[in-house]
């Protein structure tokens, strides 16, 4: 058992391709919640930077940088083109983006992306990294 814990390190090690994406600072792109108060709707991701996304409603994570994301709201009473939007976002080391759909008016599905910020406590522990 102990042979293969060496054998595992060793390989991360000599092969950093084979490290996980929580081995370095990440940042972390999700969908955020249904707020009545605030007129918000969660939204779906459908792709970060072009690469299409499998889980549109869970945590993304993604290196920090400049992103492409794009969204849409899971509605099928609206044309396809009011659905969809494209949204930049500057991710910074260890900050999680919630995305959500703030509408004027749900009847002819005029709404707008927000992008909430907050920091991963477990990220910057572990980086040494002020929120």
């Amino acid at each position: 058992m102990k042979t293969a814990l060496t054998l595992i390190a060793a390989l991360a090690t000599a092969y950093p391709a084979l490290a996980g994406p929580y081995d370095q600072p990440y940042a972390m792109v999700e969908s955020g919640n249904r707020s009545g108060v605030r007129k918000e709707l969660p939204t779906h991701i459908g792709s970060i930077d072009g690469e299409s996304t499998s889980r549109h409603r869970r945590s993304h994570v993604v290196a920090p940088g400049k992103r492409q994301v794009e969204i849409y709201l899971p509605t099928r009473v609206a044309p396809t083109a009011k659905r969809y939007r494209v949204v930049e976002i500057d991710a910074r080391a260890c900050v999680r983006y919630r995305i959500v759909a703030r509408y004027d008016n749900l009847t002819h599905i005029e709404w707008t992306p927000v992008v909430y910020s907050e920091p991963i406590g477990e990220c910057s522990r572990k980086f040494k990294r002020a929120g």
